[in-house]
């Protein structure tokens, strides 16, 4: 019983907090100088406009580009919208927001009890990840996001004796996050940890390829259709190269230097030591999801929305500095909780920024 207070006790702070959060965003993007129908039509912007066309069109074959975008995310969000009479971006955003809320109780809670961190700092911190804006808008990221940590619970927190139904929950997770995201084909590497249940992976990828062929005629048109997009061919070195150009030449531009060369660079080095710190604490399957996801986003076709694909991962960043920051050694522990409230402090002005940017109609990740 008193578990339970306690949990519910956490489950209102954490209910406050969002909703200062969202209030903030709202206040943040212009929601309490206008109607409120033109602010939430101000989130309709870039991909969502592709995916609402997806619901309300299909695939069309003179046109089958919107390949690059799965069918799983506008079909779930299409579904609720026709089933509760609403639009389409009003229904994705409430689908997202509670998405969200969800991924953060849930890694917060879990994290902490794994690693004895603090709940409401993690919970926090998830909060405060740059691309977290995308919660209100039509984007299919923090549906994958909540889907893929409820999979890793099920991997590896799942009360026992984990039964049939846990497999089969497991199974049905491989099968549809690919077809949320196409990053969700990375959990493939889970074979290498002799998790038998990511074969299913290969069966959706599978299925995604004979969509493919079906609708465009070539079993791989997706990938062709990413530079219809305006996304180069290449390879991670090349987008290595690529943001240091920018690192190096957009200076003058605020905005392009850091969507496009200083934050990729900054998250994909903190997320290799924060997995590489996850692996020494022997978390070897999260460790493997965070590398084996970095490996697929970060290529040259991708890396100007790396931040944003960056955003289920994000949350890890925060481990290594909370639970260090219990170190017997004073400054080890100084140092890294004055770098965990920096970061968390960084990460709200950047959403914050990024957020107006992306409501105005700009190219935000």
């Amino acid at each position: 019983m008193a578990v339970t207070r306690a949990l519910r006790g956490r489950l209102v702070f954490y209910s406050s907090i969002y909703l200062v959060w969202i209030l903030l965003i709202f206040y943040a993007t212009g929601g309490a100088h206008g109607q409120f129908s033109s602010w939430l039509a101000g989130w309709r912007q870039w991909d969502a406009r592709w995916y609402e066309q997806i619901w309300r069109e299909g695939y069309p074959r003179a046109d089958p580009r919107t390949l690059v975008f799965p069918p799983g995310y506008p079909f779930v969000v299409g579904s609720l919208s026709k089933l509760f009479s609403a639009s389409f971006l009003a229904t994705a955003v409430v689908l997202n927001l509670a998405a969200f809320f969800m991924s953060a109780v849930l890694i917060a809670e879990w994290l902490a009890r794994k690693l004895g961190a603090s709940a409401a700092l993690i919970f926090v911190f998830v909060l405060s990840t740059p691309a977290a804006y995308f919660a209100f808008s039509a984007y299919s990221d923090v549906l994958f996001m909540l889907l893929l940590w409820v999979l890793l619970w099920l991997a590896l927190a799942a009360p026992k004796p984990r039964g049939l139904r846990v497999r089969v929950a497991k199974c049905l997770l491989f099968l549809v996050l690919p077809w949320i995201r196409l990053t969700g084909y990375a959990l493939a590497s889970w074979i290498f940890a002799r998790r038998i249940v990511a074969l299913a992976v290969l069966g959706s990828l599978a299925l995604w390829l004979g969509f493919n062929r079906t609708v465009a005629g070539s079993a791989f048109y997706f990938l062709r259709a990413q530079e219809l997009f305006g996304m180069p061919r290449g390879n991670f070195f090349q987008g290595f190269a690529d943001s240091f150009f920018h690192l190096a030449s957009d200076r003058s531009h605020p905005m392009s230097w850091l969507e496009f060369g200083f934050l990729p660079l900054f998250y994909l080095g903190a997320l290799i030591a924060a997995g590489a710190w996850l692996g020494k604490k022997r978390e070897g399957l999260l460790a493997l999801t965070i590398f084996s996801i970095l490996l697929l986003s970060y290529n040259q076709g991708f890396w100007r929305s790396v931040v944003r694909y960056d955003l289920p991962l994000t949350p890890v960043l925060c481990l290594p500095l909370l639970v260090n920051a219990a170190s017997r050694a004073p400054i080890v522990a100084t140092l890294c909780r004055a770098a965990f409230y920096a970061l968390i402090v960084a990460q709200f002005l950047l959403q914050i920024y990024f957020a107006r940017a992306f409501h105005a109609g700009a190219w935000a990740f």
